[in-house]
């Protein structure tokens, strides 16, 4: 039994299972996926911070303070659209690189964006346990 998500990440990324966990998120194994949002844009109008992607057809404004204040101050943010059985749901990963050295950061940026997708699957899943990973992973 793991104590933490972070027991089962660690877990998984000791043992090379990242891409098992990936595939079977990607296949919305256990009624939840989640997938970066790679033509994603933040707007900035007066302050007022808005964000869109036309390929899912999504044009919010942004209200967390955290997000907003990241974007402000030119951090490059990753953008993600999850579902959990039919809901769905948008999010948002502060990377700390500034956006015009995001070519320079790319693998720590990766890393970082593949880390989060596999933490939401954990806690949405409920992966808590060596067991439920593996048959999890076998769907």
């Amino acid at each position: 039994m793991f104590n933490t998500p972070t027991d089962c990440y660690n877990y998984i990324i000791e043992n090379d299972l990242e891409m098992p966990v990936l595939g079977a998120m990607m296949n919305h194994v256990g009624g939840y996926s989640i997938a970066e949002i790679a033509d994603g844009r933040f707007h900035n109008r007066d302050e007022a911070v808005s964000f869109s992607s036309p390929g899912y057809k999504i044009n919010i404004p942004v209200t967390d303070d955290e997000i907003v204040t990241a974007v402000l101050n030119g951090l490059y943010v990753s953008a993600f659209i999850s579902r959990n059985q039919d809901k769905y749901q948008i999010h948002f990963l502060v990377s700390g690189y500034p956006v015009d050295m995001k070519c320079r950061y790319e693998e720590h940026i990766a890393k970082g964006v593949v880390k989060y997708m596999i933490m939401s699957t954990i806690v949405a899943c409920r992966l808590d346990s060596e067991k439920k990973l593996k048959e999890y992973i076998a769907d």
